[in-house]
């Protein structure tokens, strides 16, 4: 419904109410002489019901209008309240993949003044406030490394980052009308503590090991991609086919029960993949893609204790890649 409409309505409804006081008003002083003028009986009895007639008309017509103003209000309430609840799930969503792997791109810094400019658009002041702080944080750290496309997020700054993402959920709760209020402080503060307490544990677990190849240090899946690469670079007339036998399938696979894993895959099968998951398994921007006789490449980034073993020993067997921890 749209803002015009509203305000029509509104208008309407401020002109029905100003006629019924002035038909109010009229009916009070000039009733009594217009009933003694015609001396009642019939004539007083037609003039009596004509007037209830007028105002019972102009009391429907406001009370009509009434509802339709409220429907009008009703139906723009509801949908900016799904328009709140897409934005603020976007943005913890968009949120979880950054401190997933603990790494900004420069994809992901892009989207972010966008996110910002639809929190103007119908976000909630308090919440926008917060988010504002939310933005202002990534982009310091983002900042902070005008080397690299990808930065690592420091494990101090992330704890911050968590901290900004509780505050704005609990006004993002505020601004939906679940509740009244603010969640209770202390109720807060050990939901915080629980998050950084359970980002700890994460860490602690997180295999960040690096590897050494051609001089250079990679982590499992920039190793993987860089020795993939190299192969290319060093074998130009390789197929899809060649490469497929140069790396199988069962060098990325964590046992070997495992199916549908692949070092490697087409550029249109990765692409589709994540079109149809919403996530990148492979690495698909235009500098990663890998150009071999007959086909573009997408090498996948699923790598981790489990599987970058394998892919090691095979890489250093078949190819005396030389790799080392």
């Amino acid at each position: 419904m749209s803002v015009s409409k509203l305000k029509d309505t509104k208008k309407q409804g401020v002109k029905i109410l100003i006629i019924l006081a002035v038909v109010g008003i009229v009916v009070f002083f000039g009733y009594g002489p217009l009933f003694e003028l015609v001396g009642g009986g019939v004539p007083g009895r037609v003039i009596g019901a004509t007037f209830g007639s007028i105002f019972a008309i102009l009391m429907t017509m406001f009370l009509l209008n009434k509802q339709t103003e409220i429907e009008q209000e009703s139906k723009k309430s509801e949908r900016v309240f799904d328009e709140k609840v897409k934005l603020y799930n976007s943005i913890i969503e968009s949120a979880k993949n950054m401190l997933k792997d603990n790494k900004l791109d420069s994809e992901e810094m892009l989207t972010l003044p966008f996110t910002l400019i639809q929190m103007h658009m119908v976000g909630g002041d308090e919440a926008i406030k917060i988010y504002t702080e939310f933005f202002k944080k990534i982009n310091d750290i983002y900042d902070d490394d005008k080397d690299n496309k990808i930065v690592q997020i420091p494990e101090s700054e992330a704890d911050k980052v968590f901290t900004l993402l509780s505050q704005f959920s609990v006004q993002c709760r505020v601004d939906l009308g679940i509740s009244d209020t603010q969640i209770d402080e202390t109720i807060r503060k050990r939901a915080i503590t629980a998050l950084e307490h359970s980002n700890n544990v994460v860490k602690g677990k997180r295999d960040i090991s690096k590897y050494t190849f051609n001089g250079k240090a990679y982590k499992k899946g920039r190793l993987v991609h860089a020795v993939v690469q190299d192969f290319v670079v060093k074998n130009p007339k390789t197929t899809f086919d060649d490469l497929k036998k140069a790396f199988p399938n069962e060098w990325q696979a964590v046992n070997p029960n495992q199916r549908n894993r692949a070092v490697f895959v087409r550029l249109s099968d990765a692409e589709l993949l994540y079109k149809n998951k919403g996530h990148k398994r492979h690495f698909l921007k235009d500098e990663d893609t890998i150009q071999l006789l007959d086909e573009i490449i997408a090498v996948s980034n699923q790598w981790g204790i489990g599987n970058i073993g394998n892919f090691i020993a095979g890489a250093n067997k078949s190819h005396n890649s030389k790799i080392f921890k």
